[in-house]
Parts: C-alpha cells; sequence; structure tokens
C-alpha cells in the first residue's frame, strides 16, 4: 500500500472522476492523497467529489496556468511531493479551442518534469489501433490535439533513472455518452446513417479509471506503454437490441434527418462520425481484457452504470 500523493485534472468531470473513484477502492493506494483540480471548488458537483473521502483534496485552478495549480498542490500537502498526474484535456465546450487543449496538455507535462512527479497518466483516443495511432493524426481534429501530446509526453518525459515514467491510455467511444435524452436518439441516428451495419468500439469511463489505477499501482510494467481501451463492438442495430433486452425501451434512432444535420453542420462532430464510417478504431479488445478481465460490455454496463437504468 502506498501514502502517495496523485494530482488528477478533469477531477469533476467522466475520466477524472472514474480515475478518482477507482484509485479510491484499489487497496494499492490505502492513504494516499488525491488532489482534486476543479474550476470552481465551491460548486455542487466539487462538493459532492470531496464528500467521498477525506482523502480527497480540492485544488481550485484553470489548466491554462498550471504552474499556478502545482504552486496551490504544494500549499496543500506541504513537503510531500506529488508523485503521480492524470493528464485529460477538454476539447469542446465554451471557450475551448484545439490550440489550447494543446498547450494544456504539454504545459502539464512540462510542470511534471519540473517538480518531479514519478509517473504521468496521459487520457487520449484511440486512433486505429496501438501503432497505427502513433502516426495516425487523423482528419478529426480533437483526435489530433491528443496526437500532438502523446508526441510531445514520449519526447519531453526524459529517460534513464531521472526520468518521469509515462502511460498513455486510449479510449474510444465512451458508453457513458450514451443518456436517455434526444441528443443520444440523434447521436445514434448520425452513426447509423454513416456506418450501417459496420460495428464501433464502446469503453465505459469507469474502466478508463481502473487502468489508470492499475498503471499508478505498477508503473514499471506500464512505463512507456500506450493502451487500446475497449470492452465492447457494436454496430447500432445491435446497440438498440442490447437496450432493448436490459431495459425494455426502444433507444432505435428515429430522427434520421437530424443525424445528417449534426454530421453536416457540426464541423468536428461530423469529422469524427465520417472517420468512423471510413477508418475507425482499432483496439485489441482481447488483450485489454487480459489486463483487466473485468473490462465492461455494453449490457454489464447498461445494468450497471448507465441512467437508463434505476438501481
Amino acid at each position: 500500500m502506498s501514502s502517495k500523493v496523485f494530482l488528477i485534472t478533469g477531477a469533476t468531470g467522466k475520466q477524472g472522476g472514474a480515475v478518482i473513484d477507482a484509485l479510491l477502492k484499489d487497496a494499492n493506494h490505502a492513504n494516499s492523497t488525491i488532489l482534486a483540480v476543479t474550476r470552481n471548488v465551491d460548486s455542487p458537483s466539487s462538493k459532492n467529489l470531496s464528500s467521498k473521502s477525506p482523502t480527497i483534496k480540492l485544488i481550485q485552478g484553470n489548466l491554462d496556468d498550471v504552474p499556478a495549480i502545482f504552486a496551490k498542490a504544494a500549499e496543500v500537502v506541504k513537503q510531500q511531493p506529488i508523485w503521480g498526474v492524470y493528464s485529460v484535456q477538454i476539447s469542446q465546450g465554451k471557450g475551448v479551442t484545439y490550440d489550447g487543449e494543446i498547450k494544456q496538455g504539454k504545459a502539464l507535462i512540462d510542470e511534471s518534469v519540473k517538480n518531479g512527479v514519478a509517473h504521468f497518466v496521459y487520457g487520449s483516443i484511440d486512433r486505429g489501433g496501438e501503432e497505427e495511432s502513433w502516426e495516425n493524426r487523423t482528419p478529426v481534429l480533437h483526435f489530433g490535439t491528443k496526437f500532438v501530446v502523446e508526441r510531445y509526453l514520449r519526447e519531453n518525459a526524459g529517460v534513464g533513472v531521472g526520468g518521469m515514467k509515462w502511460t498513455i491510455l486510449r479510449p474510444v467511444a465512451f458508453m457513458d455518452n450514451l443518456e436517455p435524452n434526444f441528443q443520444t436518439k440523434v447521436f445514434l441516428a448520425a452513426l447509423s446513417n454513416n456506418l450501417s451495419q459496420k460495428p464501433l468500439q464502446w469503453v465505459a469511463t469507469k474502466d478508463i479509471g481502473i487502468f489508470a489505477s492499475k498503471a499508478f499501482a505498477d508503473p514499471d510494467k506500464y512505463n512507456h506503454k500506450a493502451i487500446g481501451l475497449a470492452g465492447d463492438e457494436l454496430n447500432v442495430a445491435e446497440i438498440s437490441a442490447t437496450f432493448k433486452k436490459v431495459t425494455g425501451e426502444d433507444v432505435a434512432p428515429t430522427y434520421w434527418f437530424l443525424g445528417s444535420i449534426l454530421t453536416t453542420l457540426i464541423g468536428d462532430l461530423g469529422a469524427m462520425v465520417r472517420w468512423f464510417g471510413t477508418d475507425g478504431y482499432g483496439v485489441d479488445i482481447g488483450k485489454a481484457r487480459e489486463l483487466h478481465p473485468g473490462l465492461m460490455g455494453m449490457e454489464r454496463w447498461i445494468r450497471e452504470e448507465s441512467q437508463f437504468v434505476v438501481r
């Protein structure tokens, strides 16, 4: 068991939150301190997060000023160094730019190296397979930003005894983005329009967190590794059938026209959906499951984690 300090960005988001949950449940990280970076420590989501455990310490900060985040973290943990960093940046939203995402990603790497962080885990995305992802930027802009940050990490983390260990996690489409709302139906319609019967790979964000926790627990095993994360591979018809089986409700895409508008008018989202049709993710699910046998498939995720089932 360790008593390390972890700095987690995106702490109130899907990925960062999943990493924190996994660290809390992993006996390898008992007694560790989790520094949860959030833009507003007084927000309901931040307060809910901090209530999960006294080991969680909220750090208010903006990834546009990473040195300030590390300075605030140092005030909280005093002389204890930050041992591990989980880095994830948002690609879309108000005020978010692709150049800004890259700058934030690079700044976290630089500041982590400067502060002697032992292990850096980066939340990226699969771009066609383990080897293909190193070379394939793709035409999808928010995939390309992660391509740039990955390369920067590999080139600037340092080598040898004094180098910072690193792991890249490359998840595919998030099961957690499927919610009982109109937007999900339109998104599934867009997928069906562009992929027809072609399957798409999916992963539960809970499993992203588990892989991050595993990497932190065994840094030598996961050092200098880029790991594709997927738990299932289904086309839209199979997704609809799975939801019907579990919930009795039909989530079949009925908004074909709106799906077409979505991929035509919303630039990078349209580029992503078209890329799913022409190329697509390429994670070796069997290989991922060897590392984490409990990796969730779609049916289990719907039953245990989704908002479609009342628990």
